[in-house]
């Protein structure tokens, strides 16, 4: 097969191709295309681009390629994938099989154009997606029961009975009459789906092949058998089965988090999240499920004239690994282990809220995720960098930072935009941890308009509506106090960028305001902590007034007792009261609350931590992850400015005791060591970077009467004994 010349353009000998009718919804259809090498030794390489509305699972010559291809599309373009194919190819013939699913209706996590369609090309091979591929609508995919499921796509309603011969396709010899050629659509680029673009974070990665397990098997005289198939941990999977029956028997495949309640305020509603229904036809039954299910087991649930002969699962997720190690105590390590699998489950095409319930992006939980994504996974960076320009993307025209994009309704929830852009939020994130200034550069004038859609008063910010007020999952918070305080430290956060920019048209504004703020919050103060609610004191406003950096120092001890004593916060906003106590300079304080707070998390069973600290709601909560910057960060003392070069180390023996990190950065491997005895302390620091690192050494923290001192650190291993 000769090679063809790269075309000049994207896709440009390819056609959007589908079945006959590419706008029904729920479409489900089996493209193929066959190709020979006769005796001829197979290209090495063969790179390939493809893009399908909505998603598509790819085989050749058996093998899978790729799983959830098709990364969710924004309101204006949609992302091609590329990949290599060469170590797939043999002599002789060949065959390349995708699975290709047309959702049509839209969600909170995906925006959807008004008809399917999948293109594809390959030059080392001179393949194009055209009428040479040849269409298999799957009648076996019937209309699905509506779902309450918070995001999109639908339940698999599968008849096997229906499906034809097609056990065999995945065959380069196999032929059935029933596939026809694909209908050839737009050439590209089109008016429907759009211009189409790198997709901008690696392909899924997955099992290679199903994993197989003996499942736990119930029976019920009633109900018939249930298999329970046990997953290592909470993991994104989908299900694969091979049985025999009768026919017309009706298997159900759920996971344990399936069902999910809702959390406070919404205690009493149930979401559902897909599930897959499945008809036996006479015989042999092999089902492989293309939809991903979230949850710690797998739940097949069938009558007992179903005989199981092979159950399990291909596991799917971000292609990436954890680049940081982490060693404390004991309770810390099983906290940092399930807050890692925790992030690691709600990273896909953005990060996501719950995988369990609600796989949309919420903007206030995405800067707590970035944080200790940057420190755990740092190859799965690119993923913040996403999360960014989806949210400029649907920024413009009124310069609002929603939640829920892409999707099909943008949120505009004012206090998240606030955490987002302040000092601890997603954007400072960005920038201490990566180099990209051009981002800020380019994206200025808009963040400081974001800040000038709030109105001032005389006594600080006008509390903005939005599409929703919200501050967090618990009750009692003192919203005026606490939208001031994520305004200032935005103004702050902001004006600070400016600064290193030359930039300073915005510099008046954001002092005026700053100050008026500052006058406001001042005057909350009523001699034992700060309140606008009239003598009850809310932990998640003190704690954003003290991050703010607006407690004076004669008043640490009072904030500190509030911090300590009100437990208001759920653990969306728990970091920050941890970080406030830290700040205070009370890291011991910060690790009693730490503790007494995820006592129930630490003892349970559940490899990923949920939406509250006592079970309500998910059982996977992406802003959980905090507790990964809790450890290192906050507890561990290792703070990164500046893209990572700038590294500083100041240890607190009250906080955290036998200790060590190595983390990935991207200025370099840094690793850290705390040895704790009453009779001595071993610190050993190993810099493996370029950043400019110091050990802040202070007597109160440390517990020795030593000399306060910060200590330039050296490349490589730098060893102190106190």
């Amino acid at each position: 097969m000769e090679k063809n010349e790269e075309p000049s353009v994207l896709f440009g000998k390819s056609k959007w191709i589908w079945a006959a009718e590419a706008t029904k919804k729920n479409s489900n259809i089996i493209l193929r295309r066959t190709f020979s090498f006769g005796q001829d030794r197979p290209p090495s390489r063969a790179v390939c681009r493809a893009a399908c509305e909505t998603h598509y699972y790819m085989f050749v010559n058996g093998n899978a390629v790729v799983w959830e291809g098709g990364l969710n599309r924004t309101a204006k373009s949609a992302y091609y994938d590329e990949f290599d194919i060469g170590k797939y190819l043999v002599k002789g013939d060949n065959v390349i099989v995708v699975h290709c699913s047309y959702f049509g209706n839209e969600g909170r996590d995906l925006v959807c154009a008004e008809r399917a369609g999948f293109i594809f090309e390959c030059n080392d091979l001179n393949i194009y997606s055209d009428s040479s591929f040849t269409v298999y609508e799957n009648p076996a995919f019937k209309a699905p029961r509506t779902t309450n499921c918070c995001y999109a796509g639908y339940d698999v309603n599968y008849d096997a009975s229906l499906e034809g011969p097609i056990q065999n396709v995945l065959n380069p010899t196999f032929n059935f009459s029933q596939f026809t050629p694909a209908t050839e659509l737009d050439v590209y680029p089109d008016a429907v789906i759009g211009a189409l673009v790198p997709r901008p974070v690696p392909m899924f990665k997955f099992s290679a092949q199903p994993v197989f397990v003996k499942a736990k098997k119930s029976t019920d005289q009633f109900d018939g058998d249930t298999y329970i198939v046990n997953l290592p941990r909470e993991m994104r999977v989908t299900p694969y089965m091979e049985v025999t029956g009768n026919g017309q028997e009706k298997i159900t495949i759920t996971t344990d988090r399936t069902e999910c309640m809702g959390c406070f305020g919404d205690e009493n509603s149930a979401y559902r999240a897909h599930s897959v229904t499945y008809i036996t036809k006479p015989t042999l039954n092999i089902y492989e499920g293309m939809m991903p299910m979230t949850g710690n087991s797998l739940i097949f649930s069938m009558p007992r004239t179903v005989k199981v002969m092979k159950l399990g699962y291909r596991e799917i997720g971000y292609n990436t690994a954890p680049t940081c190690e982490f060693e404390a105590d004991d309770k810390l390590n099983t906290l940092f282990g399930k807050a890692l699998n925790t992030l690691y489950c709600s990273m896909g095409s953005t990060v996501v809220d719950s995988p369990e319930r609600d796989r949309a992006m919420w903007l206030g939980d995405a800067s707590i995720a970035a944080r200790a994504l940057y420190l755990a996974y740092a190859d799965a960076a690119p993923l913040v960098k996403k999360i960014i320009d989806d949210v400029i993307a649907y920024a413009d025209g009124d310069n609002v930072l929603y939640s829920c994009v892409p999707g099909n309704i943008p949120v505009d929830i004012p206090s998240h935009g606030l955490v987002a852009l302040g000092e601890y939020g997603l954007f400072a994130q960005y920038k201490n941890f990566t180099q990209d200034k051009a981002l800020f550069r380019a994206e200025f004038e808009r963040l400081c308009e974001y800040l000038m859609l709030w109105e001032m008063t005389e006594h600080g910010v006008a509390l903005r509506d939005g599409t929703r007020r919200w501050y967090d999952n618990l009750y009692n918070a003192d919203e005026t106090l606490i939208e001031n305080a994520l305004y200032y430290s935005a103004c702050k956060f902001v004006k600070g960028l400016g600064a290193e920019l030359g930039e300073h048209d915005y510099d008046e504004t954001f002092d005026d305001r700053m100050d008026n703020i500052a006058d406001f919050i001042e005057s909350t103060w009523d001699g034992l902590g700060y309140t606008s609610t009239g003598g009850s004191y809310d932990d998640r406003a003190n704690a954003f007034i003290a991050l703010a950096g607006l407690v004076p120092s004669e008043r640490t001890a009072e904030v500190a007792r509030v911090l300590s004593a009100v437990t208001n916060a759920s653990p969306y906003t728990e970091w920050a009261v941890i970080q406030a106590l830290a700040v205070l300079g009370r890291r011991d304080l910060a690790r009693k609350r730490f503790d007494s707070r995820y006592a129930l998390a630490a003892d349970s069973e559940s490899t990923t931590l949920g939406e509250d600290f006592n079970g309500f709601g998910t059982g996977c909560q992406s802003y959980q992850s905090a507790v990964i910057f809790e450890a290192v960060q906050i507890f561990g003392g290792i703070e990164v400015k500046d893209g990572a070069s700038k590294i500083t180390v100041t240890p607190d023996f009250s906080a955290v005791k036998d200790f060590q990190t190595r983390l990935r950065l991207a200025s370099g491997e840094f690793e850290v060591r705390y040895k704790y005895s009453p009779s001595r302390i071993d610190i050993v620091i190993d810099n493996r970077t370029d950043s400019k690192a110091e050990l802040v050494v202070c007597p109160e923290l440390i517990g020795r009467n030593v000399e306060r001192r910060a200590i330039t650190l050296n490349k490589g291993k730098n060893k102190f004994t106190i």
